[in-house]
């Protein structure tokens, strides 16, 4: 399969390379879920997987040409992770007047190359933390259907981050998310 997409790069447009690996993806990921766990997809779920893992490689490689802000005075820049091990970018983004939230998961490897990327629709739960500590679940689920593990987690979500190292406590409802968190990377 990989030559073939090589070959498809060199005859045919970035973009339509993008989505033909996005389309794959979505395939191969509806066949794993009806071979190992039972689950038929209705095909137009994964026709709209596809759209929404191109859609979200594609702001993610270039922000700037889909209109969103850059954080030009931010002083974090993207380090590769050591040669056997894999960065794992992970972000919630929420539509509070429709309780719908989206978790996305973006895993590179210490080239920088994107091995993986994948996009959850869930119900919003009231608490950005709390979402953002599902996709830090998410991620921990997608990185070990795909054996990219051991990772490294990035989180734009301070709070987050501070629980699962367990640098704060809290006993409010995102702490069942966090020890799921924990018990996972434990293991």
């Amino acid at each position: 399969m990989l030559i073939v997409l090589q070959e498809l790069a060199k005859k045919r447009k970035k973009k339509d390379v993008e989505q033909i690996i996005a389309i794959c993806w979505a395939v191969w990921y509806a066949r794993n879920c009806s071979v190992i766990e039972g689950k038929k997809e209705d095909p137009t779920m994964t026709t709209t997987r596809t759209e929404a893992v191109v859609e979200s490689y594609r702001r993610i490689k270039g922000p700037s040409a889909q209109g969103q802000t850059s954080h030009k005075n931010s002083k974090q820049k993207w380090e590769p992770p050591l040669a056997d091990k894999y960065k794992v970018n992970v972000d919630a983004t929420i539509q509070v007047s429709q309780s719908k939230a989206g978790l996305g998961v973006v895993i590179q490897n210490s080239k920088g190359e994107v091995v993986a990327a994948a996009v959850q629709k869930v119900f919003f739960k009231g608490d950005v933390a709390n979402m953002e500590a599902e996709a830090v679940i998410f991620r921990i689920q997608v990185a070990q259907q795909i054996n990219c593990m051991p990772s490294i987690i990035e989180s734009d979500c301070k709070k987050v981050v501070e629980f699962s190292m367990g640098k704060r406590s809290s006993r409010t409802e995102i702490c069942w998310n966090i020890e799921e968190i924990q018990a996972k990377l434990q293991n």
